[in-house]
Protein backbone atom coordinates (compact mmCIF):
# COMPACT_ATOMS: atom_id res chain seq x y z
CA UNK A 1 0.00 0.00 0.00
CA UNK A 2 1.19 3.50 -0.66
CA UNK A 3 2.05 5.79 2.05
CA UNK A 4 2.15 9.55 0.99
CA UNK A 5 4.98 11.50 2.74
CA UNK A 6 5.31 15.88 2.59
CA UNK A 7 8.62 17.78 3.13
CA UNK A 8 8.95 21.35 4.15
CA UNK A 9 11.88 23.67 3.92
CA UNK A 10 14.62 25.31 6.13
CA UNK A 11 14.62 28.65 7.63
CA UNK A 12 17.11 30.06 10.34
CA UNK A 13 16.37 32.65 13.28
CA UNK A 14 16.87 34.77 15.25
CA UNK A 15 20.39 36.95 15.25
CA UNK A 16 21.53 35.32 19.24
CA UNK A 17 20.49 31.96 18.76
CA UNK A 18 20.46 29.97 15.78
CA UNK A 19 17.21 27.83 14.91
CA UNK A 20 17.73 25.13 11.95
CA UNK A 21 14.65 23.61 10.62
CA UNK A 22 15.36 21.38 7.67
CA UNK A 23 12.94 18.81 6.22
CA UNK A 24 14.41 15.52 5.53
CA UNK A 25 13.74 16.10 1.33
CA UNK A 26 15.43 12.73 0.81
CA UNK A 27 12.87 10.80 2.60
CA UNK A 28 9.90 12.72 2.20
CA UNK A 29 9.19 12.15 -1.32
CA UNK A 30 6.07 11.02 -2.15
CA UNK A 31 6.01 7.47 -3.24
CA UNK A 32 2.59 7.33 -5.86
CA UNK A 33 1.86 4.97 -8.38
CA UNK A 34 1.77 6.79 -11.12
CA UNK A 35 2.61 10.74 -12.57
CA UNK A 36 -1.48 11.05 -12.75
CA UNK A 37 -1.86 10.10 -9.19
CA UNK A 38 1.34 12.63 -8.49
CA UNK A 39 -0.57 15.35 -10.17
CA UNK A 40 -3.57 14.48 -7.82
CA UNK A 41 -2.12 14.87 -4.78
CA UNK A 42 -2.48 18.15 -2.41
CA UNK A 43 -0.24 17.78 0.34
CA UNK A 44 -1.67 19.13 3.89
CA UNK A 45 -1.81 22.63 4.72
CA UNK A 46 -1.24 24.26 8.07
CA UNK A 47 -4.05 25.97 9.33
CA UNK A 48 -2.77 28.50 11.53
CA UNK A 49 0.32 29.50 9.21
CA UNK A 50 1.39 32.92 11.32
CA UNK A 51 2.03 30.67 14.68
CA UNK A 52 5.59 29.36 12.45
CA UNK A 53 7.26 26.41 13.07
CA UNK A 54 8.15 24.90 16.91
CA UNK A 55 10.32 26.86 18.08
CA UNK A 56 11.93 27.35 22.10
CA UNK A 57 11.89 30.80 23.37
CA UNK A 58 14.63 32.92 22.47
CA UNK A 59 16.23 33.47 25.98
CA UNK A 60 16.58 29.39 25.99
CA UNK A 61 20.37 28.72 26.96
CA UNK A 62 21.29 25.57 26.40
CA UNK A 63 22.32 23.76 22.95
CA UNK A 64 19.85 21.50 21.40
CA UNK A 65 19.21 19.13 18.74
CA UNK A 66 16.57 16.58 17.33
CA UNK A 67 15.09 14.59 14.82
CA UNK A 68 11.34 13.67 14.86
CA UNK A 69 8.64 12.37 12.46
CA UNK A 70 5.05 12.64 12.84
CA UNK A 71 1.73 12.10 11.14
CA UNK A 72 -1.33 13.96 9.65
CA UNK A 73 -4.53 12.52 10.02
CA UNK A 74 -7.85 12.61 7.49
CA UNK A 75 -8.78 14.91 9.80
CA UNK A 76 -6.08 17.30 9.88
CA UNK A 77 -4.91 16.08 13.15
CA UNK A 78 -0.82 15.33 14.57
CA UNK A 79 -0.69 12.04 15.23
CA UNK A 80 2.22 9.39 16.09
CA UNK A 81 4.49 12.39 16.69
CA UNK A 82 7.94 10.67 17.69
CA UNK A 83 11.48 11.69 18.90
CA UNK A 84 14.14 9.43 16.58
CA UNK A 85 17.50 10.57 18.03
CA UNK A 86 18.66 13.41 20.09
CA UNK A 87 21.60 15.09 22.34
CA UNK A 88 19.28 14.01 25.06
CA UNK A 89 17.57 17.71 26.86
CA UNK A 90 14.78 15.99 27.88
CA UNK A 91 13.14 19.66 28.22
CA UNK A 92 13.58 20.22 24.47
CA UNK A 93 11.89 17.36 23.89
CA UNK A 94 9.10 17.74 25.33
CA UNK A 95 8.37 21.15 24.16
CA UNK A 96 9.12 20.44 20.86
CA UNK A 97 6.79 17.31 20.75
CA UNK A 98 3.69 19.57 22.14
CA UNK A 99 4.28 22.14 20.13
CA UNK A 100 3.75 19.46 16.81
CA UNK A 101 0.92 18.01 18.74
CA UNK A 102 -1.13 20.89 19.06
CA UNK A 103 -0.86 21.74 15.30
CA UNK A 104 -3.56 21.42 12.90
CA UNK A 105 -3.62 21.23 9.36
CA UNK A 106 -5.85 20.91 6.45
CA UNK A 107 -5.82 17.53 5.08
CA UNK A 108 -3.66 16.19 2.65
CA UNK A 109 -6.16 14.76 -0.22
CA UNK A 110 -5.31 12.38 -3.03
CA UNK A 111 -7.85 12.01 -6.08
CA UNK A 112 -10.00 14.63 -4.51
CA UNK A 113 -9.91 12.57 -0.76
CA UNK A 114 -8.56 13.22 2.63
CA UNK A 115 -5.46 11.11 3.06
CA UNK A 116 -2.95 9.84 6.25
CA UNK A 117 0.69 11.40 5.06
CA UNK A 118 3.69 11.01 6.79
CA UNK A 119 6.25 13.97 8.20
CA UNK A 120 10.02 13.80 8.21
CA UNK A 121 12.21 13.42 9.62
CA UNK A 122 12.48 16.84 10.66
CA UNK A 123 15.93 18.32 11.93
CA UNK A 124 15.89 20.63 14.56
CA UNK A 125 18.66 22.47 15.78
CA UNK A 126 19.00 25.18 18.44
CA UNK A 127 22.86 26.42 19.01
CA UNK A 128 24.02 29.98 20.64
CA UNK A 129 26.63 32.45 20.64
CA UNK A 130 28.40 31.89 24.20
CA UNK A 131 31.97 30.91 25.44
CA UNK A 132 32.77 27.88 24.60
CA UNK A 133 34.00 25.11 26.99
CA UNK A 134 33.97 20.82 27.49
CA UNK A 135 32.52 19.59 30.54
CA UNK A 136 34.16 17.82 33.24
CA UNK A 137 32.61 14.82 32.25
CA UNK A 138 33.55 15.13 28.67
CA UNK A 139 36.89 16.55 28.78
CA UNK A 140 38.14 13.88 31.01
CA UNK A 141 36.95 11.23 28.67
CA UNK A 142 37.52 13.20 25.53
CA UNK A 143 41.49 12.88 26.93
CA UNK A 144 41.47 9.40 27.40
CA UNK A 145 40.26 8.34 24.15
CA UNK A 146 43.15 10.33 22.62
CA UNK A 147 45.60 8.81 24.49
CA UNK A 148 44.74 5.81 23.34
CA UNK A 149 44.08 6.69 19.98
CA UNK A 150 47.49 8.02 20.30
CA UNK A 151 48.48 5.07 21.71
CA UNK A 152 47.20 3.10 18.59
CA UNK A 153 44.42 1.47 20.86
CA UNK A 154 41.63 2.18 18.21
CA UNK A 155 39.16 0.06 19.50
CA UNK A 156 39.57 1.70 23.42
CA UNK A 157 39.10 5.04 21.85
CA UNK A 158 35.98 3.85 19.91
CA UNK A 159 34.65 2.83 22.82
CA UNK A 160 35.20 6.22 24.97
CA UNK A 161 33.60 7.72 21.99
CA UNK A 162 30.44 5.82 21.80
CA UNK A 163 30.02 7.08 25.60
CA UNK A 164 30.53 10.45 24.76
CA UNK A 165 27.72 10.31 22.27
CA UNK A 166 25.88 8.76 25.24
CA UNK A 167 26.38 11.41 27.16
CA UNK A 168 23.19 13.65 27.89
CA UNK A 169 22.88 17.14 27.24
CA UNK A 170 26.28 17.35 25.08
CA UNK A 171 27.05 20.90 23.69
CA UNK A 172 27.38 21.38 19.83
CA UNK A 173 30.58 22.35 20.69
CA UNK A 174 31.37 19.30 22.19
CA UNK A 175 29.55 17.67 19.62
CA UNK A 176 32.24 19.31 17.16
CA UNK A 177 35.41 17.51 18.96
CA UNK A 178 33.43 14.33 19.27
CA UNK A 179 32.89 14.55 15.60
CA UNK A 180 36.73 15.46 14.73
CA UNK A 181 37.91 12.31 17.33
CA UNK A 182 35.10 10.14 14.93
CA UNK A 183 36.53 11.05 11.44
CA UNK A 184 40.12 10.51 13.08
CA UNK A 185 39.28 7.00 13.89
CA UNK A 186 37.82 6.47 10.49
CA UNK A 187 40.70 7.54 8.71
CA UNK A 188 42.88 4.99 10.74
CA UNK A 189 40.44 2.32 9.76
CA UNK A 190 40.56 3.47 5.98
CA UNK A 191 36.70 4.48 5.97
CA UNK A 192 36.70 7.34 3.96
CA UNK A 193 33.45 7.65 3.53
CA UNK A 194 32.50 7.83 7.52
CA UNK A 195 35.33 10.48 8.00
CA UNK A 196 34.16 12.31 5.05
CA UNK A 197 30.32 12.16 7.22
CA UNK A 198 32.09 13.03 10.86
CA UNK A 199 33.61 15.92 8.77
CA UNK A 200 30.55 17.45 7.13
CA UNK A 201 29.01 17.20 10.38
CA UNK A 202 31.70 19.56 12.42
CA UNK A 203 31.58 21.85 9.30
CA UNK A 204 27.55 21.90 9.38
CA UNK A 205 27.62 23.32 12.70
CA UNK A 206 30.61 26.11 12.61
CA UNK A 207 28.88 27.18 9.03
CA UNK A 208 25.54 27.68 11.01
CA UNK A 209 27.13 29.59 13.46
CA UNK A 210 28.72 31.40 10.97
CA UNK A 211 25.88 32.08 9.06
CA UNK A 212 24.46 33.35 12.35
CA UNK A 213 27.49 35.71 12.74
CA UNK A 214 28.34 34.13 16.02
CA UNK A 215 31.00 35.91 18.05
CA UNK A 216 32.30 32.55 19.69
CA UNK A 217 33.65 29.48 17.47
CA UNK A 218 33.42 25.95 17.39
CA UNK A 219 36.62 25.66 15.60
CA UNK A 220 39.54 27.54 15.74
CA UNK A 221 39.80 29.02 12.08
CA UNK A 222 43.30 27.61 11.53
CA UNK A 223 41.65 23.55 12.22
CA UNK A 224 39.09 24.88 10.67
CA UNK A 225 40.67 25.65 6.84
CA UNK A 226 42.45 22.06 7.85
CA UNK A 227 39.16 20.43 8.26
CA UNK A 228 38.08 21.96 4.91
CA UNK A 229 41.26 21.21 3.10
CA UNK A 230 40.57 17.08 4.05
CA UNK A 231 36.71 17.68 3.33
CA UNK A 232 38.14 18.28 -0.44
CA UNK A 233 40.36 15.92 -0.66
CA UNK A 234 38.08 13.11 0.53
CA UNK A 235 35.29 15.04 -2.28
CA UNK A 236 37.76 14.33 -4.91
CA UNK A 237 38.97 11.38 -4.22
CA UNK A 238 35.50 10.16 -4.61
CA UNK A 239 34.67 12.36 -7.81
CA UNK A 240 32.84 14.13 -5.98
CA UNK A 241 33.86 16.99 -7.90
CA UNK A 242 31.19 19.59 -7.76
CA UNK A 243 31.08 19.29 -3.76
CA UNK A 244 34.78 19.40 -3.56
CA UNK A 245 34.09 22.85 -5.77
CA UNK A 246 32.00 24.30 -2.92
CA UNK A 247 34.16 23.58 -0.30
CA UNK A 248 37.37 25.09 -1.83
CA UNK A 249 34.75 28.35 -2.01
CA UNK A 250 34.67 28.31 1.45
CA UNK A 251 38.38 27.42 1.80
CA UNK A 252 39.06 30.65 0.02
CA UNK A 253 36.45 32.85 1.94
CA UNK A 254 38.41 31.89 4.96
CA UNK A 255 42.30 31.56 3.83
CA UNK A 256 42.55 33.57 0.42
CA UNK A 257 46.02 33.35 -0.79
CA UNK A 258 47.29 30.64 2.15
CA UNK A 259 49.66 27.49 1.64
CA UNK A 260 46.86 25.60 2.40
CA UNK A 261 44.34 26.89 -0.27
CA UNK A 262 47.07 27.17 -2.76
CA UNK A 263 47.52 23.41 -2.64
CA UNK A 264 43.63 22.72 -2.39
CA UNK A 265 43.69 24.76 -5.71
CA UNK A 266 46.26 22.95 -7.78
CA UNK A 267 44.86 19.49 -6.41
CA UNK A 268 41.38 20.78 -8.15
CA UNK A 269 42.56 22.18 -11.10
CA UNK A 270 44.20 18.64 -11.52
CA UNK A 271 40.80 16.80 -10.56
CA UNK A 272 38.88 19.05 -12.83
CA UNK A 273 41.31 17.99 -15.65
CA UNK A 274 40.70 14.34 -15.49
CA UNK A 275 37.06 14.84 -15.06
CA UNK A 276 36.68 16.56 -18.11
CA UNK A 277 38.33 13.90 -20.05
CA UNK A 278 36.53 10.89 -18.47
CA UNK A 279 32.58 10.33 -20.25
CA UNK A 280 31.76 8.49 -17.45
CA UNK A 281 32.05 9.72 -13.94
CA UNK A 282 30.90 7.16 -11.56
CA UNK A 283 30.44 7.88 -7.55
CA UNK A 284 30.22 5.25 -4.87
CA UNK A 285 27.46 5.90 -2.85
CA UNK A 286 25.81 4.38 0.32
CA UNK A 287 22.43 5.44 2.07
CA UNK A 288 23.20 6.11 5.85
CA UNK A 289 20.71 6.31 8.54
CA UNK A 290 19.15 9.65 9.32
CA UNK A 291 18.65 8.11 13.09
CA UNK A 292 19.41 4.68 14.58
CA UNK A 293 17.26 2.17 12.93
CA UNK A 294 15.58 4.68 10.59
CA UNK A 295 15.85 4.46 7.00
CA UNK A 296 19.16 5.66 4.60
CA UNK A 297 19.55 9.05 2.68
CA UNK A 298 22.95 10.30 0.72
CA UNK A 299 23.29 13.39 -1.89
CA UNK A 300 25.74 15.08 -4.33
CA UNK A 301 26.01 17.95 -6.22
CA UNK A 302 26.23 17.50 -9.63
CA UNK A 303 28.74 18.49 -12.53
CA UNK A 304 26.42 17.03 -15.04
CA UNK A 305 23.52 16.62 -16.10
CA UNK A 306 23.00 13.72 -17.35
CA UNK A 307 22.85 10.80 -14.94
CA UNK A 308 22.10 7.55 -13.87
CA UNK A 309 22.23 4.90 -11.20
CA UNK A 310 23.78 1.31 -11.61
CA UNK A 311 24.65 -1.78 -9.45
CA UNK A 312 22.33 -1.05 -7.14
CA UNK A 313 23.05 -3.25 -3.53
CA UNK A 314 19.99 -3.27 -1.33
CA UNK A 315 16.85 -0.91 -1.67
CA UNK A 316 16.35 2.43 -3.58
CA UNK A 317 13.37 4.14 -3.02
CA UNK A 318 13.44 7.07 -4.36
CA UNK A 319 15.66 9.69 -6.26
CA UNK A 320 14.94 13.27 -6.11
CA UNK A 321 16.36 15.98 -8.36
CA UNK A 322 16.86 19.25 -6.10
CA UNK A 323 17.80 22.80 -7.81
CA UNK A 324 17.90 26.10 -7.75
CA UNK A 325 14.85 26.06 -9.76
CA UNK A 326 12.92 23.86 -8.10
CA UNK A 327 12.45 19.88 -7.09
CA UNK A 328 11.92 17.26 -9.48
CA UNK A 329 10.82 13.45 -8.68
CA UNK A 330 13.03 11.29 -10.74
CA UNK A 331 11.41 8.16 -12.20
CA UNK A 332 12.60 5.18 -10.54
CA UNK A 333 13.95 2.92 -11.12
CA UNK A 334 14.49 4.12 -14.84
CA UNK A 335 16.57 2.03 -18.17
CA UNK A 336 17.28 5.44 -19.58
CA UNK A 337 19.47 8.09 -18.21
CA UNK A 338 17.86 11.29 -16.20
CA UNK A 339 18.73 14.52 -17.76
CA UNK A 340 18.74 17.65 -15.80
CA UNK A 341 16.16 20.27 -17.29
CA UNK A 342 17.70 22.90 -19.68
CA UNK A 343 18.56 26.12 -17.54
CA UNK A 344 18.34 24.56 -14.42
CA UNK A 345 21.93 24.89 -12.54
CA UNK A 346 23.50 24.22 -8.76
CA UNK A 347 21.52 21.04 -8.83
CA UNK A 348 22.21 18.11 -5.98
CA UNK A 349 21.11 14.53 -6.52
CA UNK A 350 19.30 12.70 -3.37
CA UNK A 351 18.96 9.28 -3.35
CA UNK A 352 16.81 7.35 0.11
CA UNK A 353 15.28 3.92 0.77
CA UNK A 354 17.41 1.28 2.78
CA UNK A 355 19.85 2.05 5.39
CA UNK A 356 23.51 -0.15 4.10
CA UNK A 357 22.24 0.37 0.13
CA UNK A 358 25.03 0.84 -1.96
CA UNK A 359 25.23 1.79 -5.72
CA UNK A 360 26.94 3.94 -7.83
CA UNK A 361 26.15 7.13 -9.30
CA UNK A 362 27.06 8.32 -12.96
CA UNK A 363 27.61 11.28 -14.13
CA UNK A 364 27.60 11.21 -17.82
CA UNK A 365 29.16 13.40 -21.00
CA UNK A 366 27.19 14.68 -23.70
CA UNK A 367 25.28 17.38 -21.90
Amino acid sequence: MMQDTVSQTSAIRPPAFALQWQWGILLCVLFLASTRAFAQFVPPEPLNPAAGNPSLDAGYDIEAWLVYTYEIDTSGNVVNAEIHSSNGVLEVEQSILNQVEAQQFRPAMRGGKPVKVFVGPVFYTWIVDKPRSLSPDFDRMYQEAWALFNADDYDGAFEIAAKLKGLPGRSAYEEVKLQVLAASLSSRWDDPAAELQHLERAVELQTLADGNRFRNRYIEQGQYLLILERIHTLQLERSMLADAASTLDKMIAYGAGSEVVSRAKDKHLNADRQFRSTPDVAIAGELTPIYRGGPGAWETRLSRGLISVSSIRGKVDGVLLACAQGDMQLRFPSTDPWRVPAGWSQCKVEVSGRSGTRFQLHQLAGS
